[in-house]
């Protein structure tokens, strides 16, 4: 592959290590279009592909690093210039388990969510403290859309009440970012910088991290929990934040949101849009040169 596809990889936050994979799928995938010359729309190019890989009893594993590669090198294609659409979005491997996507929660739903939430009582100070710094990591989840690694980076400076903003820090797989604050998150983020996480962890008072305990996946999945009870319509964390993002979809252009939700490949947005989608074989029986 060229330098300047690498170079693209690179300031995307793929380790090189991932690159040298990526490249040994690619090559595969142009060996398979050399050899065979198909005939037809790329998207239907690689739906043969996957076919033939299929046939050579490729794991689906395989077949989705492969088919993963291909749309990062669409999207390098795009950021060129050389290629207006990725034809590898519209193609889709179903999942073999026999769980079916959940519907998006309603962002209406996700706010009356988060007032009742803040809005319950607890006896004691410290169940208080703890419910209010839970409240804080609702929020994010509910209003920004934030993961548990995203919160798990967040420090002190990262929030700028000031400006009702937010800054949420890059990792390997999510580029950086700044989003606005919801008013009502305001004065809720402000009582636990300001009177909570100071005393919630005493042992980790010089820490910079704004949640100084640990394990805060488990945090949030026990609070998805909690939510559950109460809003059985609600699967867990990630039908929530799939839920926030798939809402954006509907109120903002797909680059915006590509930007909110930390995405580094537009494809990785695009996956959140409502499409109907068919199986691989429904797909080459439509559309196979042979019919």
């Amino acid at each position: 592959m060229n330098e300047n596809f690498t170079g693209y990889r690179l300031s995307k936050g793929y380790s090189p290590k991932s690159i040298k994979s990526q490249d040994s799928y690619l090559r595969h995938f142009m060996r398979w279009q050399r050899s065979t010359q198909p005939k037809g729309a790329e998207n239907l190019q690689l739906l043969f592909f996957l076919d033939y890989l299929g046939k050579e009893k490729c794991s689906r594993v395989h077949q989705k690093n492969i088919l993963q590669a291909v749309r990062i090198y669409y999207d390098y294609l795009i950021e060129e210039g050389e290629k207006e659409s990725n034809p590898a979005i519209s193609v889709r491997l179903r999942n073999t388990s026999s769980k079916t996507k959940e519907p998006p929660l309603p962002a209406g739903m996700l706010d009356e969510i988060y007032s009742w939430f803040t809005g319950l009582s607890l006896k004691t100070e410290r169940q208080k403290q703890l419910h209010k710094r839970d409240g804080v990591m609702l929020g994010l989840l509910v209003y920004q859309g934030l993961g548990s690694g995203d919160m798990e980076r967040l420090k002190v400076k990262d929030i700028q009440l000031e400006k009702g903003e937010i800054y949420i820090p890059s990792s390997r797989s999510n580029a950086s970012r700044t989003l606005k604050l919801e008013a009502k998150q305001i004065l809720l983020i402000k009582e636990y910088m300001d009177n909570i996480r100071p005393v919630i962890n005493p042992t980790q008072e010089a820490s910079e991290q704004l949640f100084t305990h640990r394990k805060i996946q488990d945090t949030v999945s026990v609070l998805a929990s909690r939510i559950k009870e109460k809003y059985p319509e609600v699967k867990g964390s990630r039908h929530i934040r799939s839920s926030v993002l798939m809402n954006w979809l509907s109120m903002y252009h797909i680059r915006q949101v590509q930007y909110m939700a930390g995405h580094r490949c537009i494809s990785s947005t695009e996956r959140y849009q409502k499409e109907n989608l068919h199986d691989l074989s429904e797909q080459l029986q439509k559309y196979h040169p042979m019919k």
